[in-house]
C-alpha cells in the first residue's frame, strides 16, 4: 500500500521526531509569535487537552490580530510542554498546514518531521508539501512532490488534487510540455473542484505557449460554456474575442446551448432565459431547438414569467414535437396559475385523448382534481383523483390521490366517510408511507363524530411512529399521549451499535486516516475520506451508522443527514432503543446553533431556524433551489438585499450566501421579520418563509378561522403544506433532544 523508500521525492529528514521537535522549538520559539507578552497560558495539563484548547479560537483570540498565527503561537506551547507526545506531533502537523500559504518555509519543517510521525497521512503531507513549495516559488520541486503522491501511496483520494497542483507547478516552472496532460487529466477527473475554471485557464494558457492556437480555442470555449458563473469565464471569452482577430467571436449553436442548460442547472434562471433565447435565435433546425424551448419555458415558469412560458409550451403543442407530452403537464399548471378557467375546462374535457404517459397524465389528473377544489365541486374532484386511484400507484401519487378523497369527505363533515377512504387507504399497498398521515386523520374523523375509538388511534399512531409530526398533534390533543410518549426513551439500544475498533471498516484505511485528520482538526480532509465510505459499506448498517456520526463529528452536516435519512428514516420515526444517541445528533445537527444564537438574540428560538435549515438545505451550504434561493436558510438574493437595505448593511451578492455566516445571519433575521408580521404564530411564519407573506396572508382570509391542524391541510402548495409539516416536526425533535421538551402543546405556538 505504502511505498517506503527513501529514494522516492519528499524522502523523511534522518532526524527522529523528537529531535526534530527541539530543533523546531529551537529556530521558532512560541513566544516570539506575541512579541513582549510571550504566548497565552492555556490552563490545561495532560497533551490532548492542551492540543484540544490551543485550538478552541472562538474563545481565546478575542482581541487577536491574527488569530492563526495565536493558534500557532499556542500549538507550539503544547509542543513545548509536551515534547515526544502523540498530540505534540500532532500540534506539530497542524501548524504545518496553518502556515503552508503563510510561511511555508517555517511550514516545510513541521511537515517533514509529520512524514516520519504520520505515515498513514503520507498523500496528505506530500500535497501540503507541493502547496507549500509552490508558495515559496520552488516549482519544480512542488511539481515533483506533487507527481509523488499516487506513486508512492496507491490508495490515495488525492489523485487528482496532486494532478491539478502538478499541473499548476509545472506551468509556473514554463514547463507546458508537462502541464498540458496534467491539467487536461485533472479537469476532465474532477471538473466540479473549485480549482477547475482556473486550471482550464492555465491549460489554454499553456496550450498558446506550446503553439497550440487551435486547442486553446477550443479550451476557451469549453471554459466559457461549462462554468458560465466564474471569473474565469469573463477572461476566456475576452481570450476568443482577440483570438478572432478584433471581429468579435460568436458561440457556435451547440456551445450556447451547453452554457444556457448549465445556466438552467445551477437555477439561474434569469441568465439561462438569456443564453436560451440566443441559443433559439441561431438554431432554427437544431435538433435540441424542441428541449430548449420546454427548458426556456421552465425557466420562464421559475421566475413567474407565466405569459411568455405559456406561448412557448403551446408552441411546442402545436408542433406536436417530441416535448409537447410535458409541455402540456406544464401548460395545466400555468392554466390553474392564472385563473384561465376557460382553458382549464378545455383540457379536462379532452383529458382522456391527451397522449401523455402514466406520470404525466396522473400529474394533470392531481392538478384538475385541485382545481376542482378550490372551486367547492366536490363530486368532479372527487372523480379526477379516483382516476388516479384507477391508475395504480405512479410515483407515489395513488396514495396522494385517496388522502384528497378523504380529505374533501372531512371538510365537508362527512366524517364516516373520510374514516372508510383513509382505513381503505391504510390497507392498500401504497400507503405505508402516509400511514401517519391517514391515522392522525382517522383519528380526528372519529374525535368530530364523537367516537371515543378516537383515543385508541391516537395512542396507536404514537405507538408506532412516535417521532412524527403526527404524533406530535396527537400529543396536543390527547394529554394521556403526552404523559406516556413524551417520556424520554433509552436511545441507547444496542440494535445499531456503534463500531468501537472492531468492525471490518474500522480497520479501512480510508477510515483510519478519517480519524487521524480528524484529531488533527481537519474535518473537510475527514469527511472526504469519509464520504468514500460510503459505498464501500452500503450493506452494512453499522457501519452505516457509525459513518454518519463520523461525518457529523467531521462537520459535514449534509453528509452525515443524507446518510441518516437515506438508511435510517424509519428507525427515527419509530424510535425506541434501536437508535444511537450519537446518530440522532447526526440526523438533527446543531453545529451552527452558536451562529443561530448570535444572531437570534430574544426575538426567535434558535431551534426553529435550525429546523429550517435541516428542511430547507439539509445544512448543505451550497445548495440551490429551483428557483434560484441559495445557502443554508435558502434564501432569495432579492430578500437578502431586502433585510440588509432594512438593516443599513451593504448590499449583498449571490455568492456572499453561500458563506453560511452570512446566510444565517439574513435567514434569521427573516424568519424573526415574519414572526413578527404574524404575531408569533410559528404555522403562519414557517409557510411565509417558503410561499411567501402575500400568499399566507390570503390563506389567512379564506380559511384562518380552521383548527391549526386543519389549516395546514388546506393549504393549496403541496410544497408549502409539506413543509410546515416537515419544519414543525424537526422544531420539536430539536427541543426533545436537547432535553428541553416544548411546554407549549398546540404547534402554532413558539415552544
Amino acid at each position: 500500500m505504502y511505498n517506503r523508500s527513501l529514494a522516492t521525492v519528499g524522502r523523511r529528514l534522518p532526524l527522529t521526531a523528537t529531535v526534530f521537535t527541539l530543533a523546531a522549538l529551537f529556530l521558532f520559539p512560541s513566544s516570539t509569535s506575541f512579541g513582549v507578552g510571550g504566548p497565552p497560558e492555556l490552563g490545561c495539563e495532560t497533551a490532548e487537552v492542551c492540543f484540544r484548547a490551543a485550538r478552541l479560537r472562538t474563545d481565546l483570540t478575542v482581541g487577536e490580530e491574527d488569530p492563526i498565527r495565536a493558534e500557532v503561537a499556542r500549538l507550539k506551547l503544547v509542543r513545548e510542554r509536551h515534547p515526544g507526545t502523540l498530540w505534540a506531533k500532532r500540534a506539530g502537523l497542524r501548524i504545518g498546514v496553518l502556515l503552508a500559504e503563510r510561511d511555508p518555509s517555517e511550514a516545510m519543517l513541521f511537515l517533514r518531521a509529520a512524514q516520519w510521525d504520520f505515515p498513514l497521512l503520507d498523500d496528505y503531507v506530500r500535497l501540503w508539501m507541493g502547496k507549500s513549495l509552490l508558495r515559496q516559488g520552488k516549482s519544480e520541486t512542488a511539481a515533483a512532490f506533487f507527481e509523488s503522491i499516487p506513486e508512492t501511496v496507491s490508495d490515495t483520494l488525492l489523485g487528482t488534487r496532486a494532478a491539478f497542483g502538478a499541473g499548476e507547478a509545472w506551468a509556473r516552472a514554463g514547463a507546458c510540455s508537462r502541464a498540458i496532460p496534467l491539467l487536461t487529466q485533472a479537469v476532465t477527473s474532477d471538473p466540479e473542484n473549485p480549482a477547475a475554471p482556473a486550471a482550464w485557464l492555465t491549460l489554454a494558457e499553456c496550450q498558446v505557449s506550446e503553439n497550440l492556437p487551435q486547442m486553446a480555442f477550443e479550451t476557451w470555449k469549453e471554459l466559457w460554456a461549462r462554468y458560465p458563473q466564474v471569473p474565469e469565464s469573463k477572461i476566456a471569452l475576452a481570450r476568443l474575442k482577440q483570438g478572432t482577430g478584433g471581429e468579435g467571436w460568436q458561440p457556435s449553436p451547440e456551445v450556447l446551448y451547453r452554457r444556457a442548460t448549465t445556466l438552467a442547472g445551477l437555477f439561474l434562471n434569469e441568465e439561462a432565459v438569456e443564453e436560451f433565447q440566443r441559443f433559439l435565435a441561431v438554431a432554427k433546425d437544431h435538433p435540441q431547438r424542441g428541449l430548449a424551448r420546454l427548458k426556456l419555458g421552465t425557466a420562464l415558469v421559475r421566475l413567474k414569467r407565466y405569459p411568455q412560458a405559456r406561448q412557448m409550451f403551446q408552441e411546442l403543442l402545436a408542433e406536436r414535437s417530441a416535448e409537447a407530452d410535458e409541455a402540456q403537464v406544464w401548460l395545466v399548471r400555468i392554466f390553474i396559475r392564472q385563473g384561465d378557467q376557460e382553458r382549464v375546462q378545455e383540457i379536462d374535457r379532452s383529458r382522456s385523448k391527451l397522449p401523455l404517459s402514466g406520470p404525466q397524465r396522473a400529474a394533470v389528473l392531481m392538478y384538475l382534481g385541485s382545481w376542482w377544489e378550490d372551486r367547492d365541486n366536490q363530486e368532479e374532484a372527487i372523480a379526477r383523483y379516483q382516476q388516479v386511484v384507477q391508475g395504480g400507484d405512479v410515483f407515489g401519487q395513488s396514495a396522494e390521490a385517496l388522502w384528497r378523497i378523504g380529505w374533501i369527505h372531512y371538510r365537508a363533515g362527512r366524517f364516516q366517510d373520510a374514516v372508510r377512504v383513509f382505513q381503505d387507504a391504510l390497507k392498500s399497498k401504497d400507503g405505508g408511507e402516509m400511514a401517519p398521515h391517514f391515522l392522525y386523520w382517522t383519528a380526528r374523523a372519529l374525535e368530530r363524530q364523537q367516537d371515543s375509538g378516537a383515543n385508541e388511534v391516537y395512542q396507536n399512531l404514537c405507538r408506532d411512529y412516535p417521532y412524527t409530526y403526527y404524533c406530535q398533534l396527537a400529543q396536543a390533543r390527547v394529554e394521556a399521549i403526552r404523559a406516556v410518549f413524551l417520556t424520554p426513551r433509552d436511545s441507547n439500544g444496542d440494535a445499531l451499535p456503534l463500531l468501537g475498533e472492531v468492525t471490518e471498516m474500522a480497520q479501512d484505511l480510508h477510515y483510519r486516516r478519517a480519524k487521524e485528520l480528524k484529531a488533527v482538526g481537519l474535518e473537510e480532509d475527514a469527511a472526504r475520506e469519509l464520504a468514500a465510505l460510503g459505498e464501500r459499506y452500503a450493506r452494512d448498517r453499522s457501519s452505516l451508522a457509525e459513518l454518519s456520526v463520523l461525518l457529523h463529528d467531521a462537520g459535514a452536516y449534509h453528509h452525515a443527514l443524507r446518510l441518516a435519512r437515506l438508511y435510517f428514516r424509519d428507525s427515527l420515526e419509530r424510535g425506541g432503543g434501536s437508535v444511537p444517541k450519537a446518530l440522532w445528533s447526526a440526523a438533527y445537527p446543531t453545529g451552527y446553533l452558536p451562529t443561530i444564537r448570535a444572531h437570534a438574540g430574544t426575538q426567535m428560538d434558535p431551534f426553529l431556524a435550525a429546523a429550517v435549515i435541516r428542511e430547507e438545505s439539509h445544512y448543505d451550504v451550497r445548495a440551490v433551489s429551483f428557483v434560484g434561493a441559495v445557502g443554508l436558510m435558502q434564501l432569495m438574493p432579492a430578500t437578502a438585499q431586502s433585510v440588509a437595505r432594512r438593516l443599513g448593511l451593504p448590499e449583498v451578492m449571490r455568492e456572499d450566501l453561500f458563506d453560511h455566516q452570512t446566510n444565517i445571519r439574513f435567514g434569521v433575521e427573516y424568519l424573526g421579520q415574519l414572526l413578527k408580521k404574524f404575531s408569533g404564530n410559528a404555522i403562519h411564519a414557517v409557510a411565509a418563509y417558503n410561499a411567501g407573506p402575500v400568499a399566507v396572508s390570503s390563506w389567512i382570509q379564506k380559511f384562518g378561522d380552521r383548527d391549526a391542524d386543519e389549516f395546514i391541510e388546506m393549504i393549496p402548495y403541496q410544497e408549502t403544506r409539506r413543509y410546515v409539516k416537515r419544519v414543525l416536526r424537526s422544531y420539536r425533535e430539536y427541543h426533545r433532544l436537547e432535553g428541553s421538551e416544548c411546554a407549549i402543546r398546540f404547534l402554532d405556538k413558539v415552544c
